[in-house]
């Protein structure tokens, strides 16, 4: 499981004192950016260089793009409750896409403000048609192989 800080502006909050729930896609966003774009570093598996980022494993000429996202608000979460701490992890690796799990919480984990799930669909550029995962991307996401993210019976 990676995680990292994500700040709370003031901006983000709704004339009912807490953040609006439209802001938590753009803390998953956040949050994607934040743990993918850097180098993998420790994190990078045998056969990747650790000077890569995820984004990097990308094949040449394809870009990410969300085919659905969930999430269930636990918690109202205020300003005064920031900076809050993102976990993220992998839930499913199959041939063109990959789901990712998140927890938006307190960095004690003693208060949940959201859980979420993001499907990325890795396409081709110039058709937009779905291309398969190369093995070092595989390689990286397992390592972060998780339980689903825990969403209450629908």
């Amino acid at each position: 499981m990676l995680s990292t800080p994500i700040t709370v502006r003031w901006g983000d909050m709704d004339s009912y004192g807490h953040v609006n729930n439209v802001f938590f896609i753009r803390y998953l966003e956040d949050t994607r950016f934040a743990l993918f774009t850097p180098p993998l570093g420790e994190n990078a598996p045998s056969d990747v260089p650790a000077e890569l980022s995820v984004f990097d494993l990308f094949p040449e000429g394809s870009n990410g793009l969300m085919a659905g996202h969930r999430i269930e608000y636990q918690a109202p979460l205020g300003y005064a409750d920031g900076p809050i701490t993102a976990r993220l992890w992998t839930t499913r690796i199959g041939t063109t896409s990959f789901d990712i799990a998140y927890e938006l919480g307190s960095a004690d984990r003693g208060t949940v403000y959201a859980i979420a799930s993001t499907t990325l669909v890795i396409v081709n550029t110039e058709s937009n048609r779905p291309v398969e995962l190369p093995q070092r991307l595989r390689d990286t996401l397992i390592q972060w192989l998780g339980d689903p993210v825990p969403f209450r019976a629908p």
